[in-house]
């Protein structure tokens, strides 16, 4: 944790520290108690495929639906804070890491969700948050290189801390702590409060087999040129290239889920138009659209029913052998456990 925000990258996502301040805002203005249906929203993103995603299967349709169209601009979480505290909020919509949301949810920034419009008893239990909704799942997963790993490729955590070669992870505490102590035997059901003391003790044990990675696109490469032999990564980083014929494989088990969330920043101008977008976007006609494009699996599971077998297989998804990351235990204890990491780095 730095400053209030979480770092995080998938397929798609950037560094919350790095891209939770990408660009500056657009500027629009409010409008007044009375007024006509807004010809446009803004909402805050970070870009890349993950906006491309969200173009084609929410933004496009919705402005099809209801003739409002959706423009966007950076997710600068400094951005957020400056604009809310002068009351001169110029996005509808933000988007970004749970982990990040979470802690701008905390500060007072968004407005609390209207579930009389965004249907909760749709969603997956632990997706519908006070101040923003989680809306997708990727994994962080086990996975490894299929040149170095011929045989016996670990089934779980505990087969990737005994490899005897080169672990790839993220250098981060924030999930790798939790499957550090998934590898030593904690049950899913168990795992948070994440005992900190037992995470760090089982990262000793790995320490130097370790090669740390700083983000998604790193942690990829370094299993698809066979540097680390197994290890973690995003599904989403491993995905195409394991359906284009590359060295590297990855599976669901004891996966660690992880997703974006959307929220609605305090005094948004347009925040009637902004429930019912968010409420779209959690629609199964809308969360199956955007599993085809990208393989994030969807909050609202009527989704799933809309998809295809061979789509459906490759999305991580809530279920007994996985389990989602808890993100009020990192808002509540993010900052102290990142100052220990570093020092231990250090060691």
């Amino acid at each position: 944790m730095t400053n209030g925000t979480f770092d995080r990258k998938g397929i798609t996502r950037r560094t919350i520290i790095k891209s939770l301040g990408a660009a500056a805002a657009l500027g629009l203005g409010g409008a007044g108690a009375a007024r006509a249906q807004p010809k446009q929203m803004v909402m805050a993103t970070g870009g890349g495929k993950l906006e491309e995603a969200y173009q084609k299967s929410i933004y496009l349709p919705w402005k099809e639906k209801t003739g409002i169209s959706v423009v966007t601009t950076g997710n600068e979480g400094g951005r957020l804070k400056a604009m809310v505290e002068q009351k001169r909020v110029e996005w509808d919509l933000m988007q970004g890491p749970a982990e990040g949301l979470v802690v701008f949810g905390r500060q007072g920034l968004f407005e609390p969700i209207d579930y009389s419009v965004v249907d909760r008893t749709k969603m997956l239990p632990g997706t519908a948050f006070d101040t923003f909704v989680l809306t997708d799942f990727a994994a962080y997963c086990v996975a490894w290189n299929t040149k170095n790993v011929t045989k016996n490729p670990p089934k779980d955590w505990a087969g990737v801390w005994a490899h005897d070669g080169r672990i790839g992870l993220w250098k981060r505490p924030f999930q790798t702590f939790e499957v550090a102590l998934l590898a030593d035997g904690v049950a899913l059901k168990d795992l948070y409060p994440l005992n900190v003391d037992r995470a760090f003790a089982s990262l000793d044990k790995i320490k130097k087999k370790l090669v740390w990675w700083n983000s998604g696109a790193q942690g990829a490469q370094l299993l698809l040129d066979g540097e680390v032999d197994t290890g973690a990564i995003w599904n989403g980083r491993v995905h195409d290239p394991k359906l284009a014929g590359a060295a590297v494989d990855f599976h669901f088990n004891q996966a660690l889920l992880v997703s974006d969330a959307w929220g609605i920043p305090k005094g948004a101008p347009n925040k009637a138009e902004a429930m019912k977008l968010l409420a779209y976007a959690v629609s199964p006609v809308a969360q199956a659209a955007f599993a085809r494009l990208i393989p994030y699996g969807p909050v609202n599971p009527e989704a799933l029913t809309l998809l295809d077998a061979k789509t459906r297989a490759g999305l991580p998804a809530a279920g007994p052998t996985n389990v989602m990351l808890n993100v009020d235990f990192w808002a509540e204890n993010g900052a102290a456990i990142v100052e220990r990491f570093n020092k231990w780095l250090l060691v």
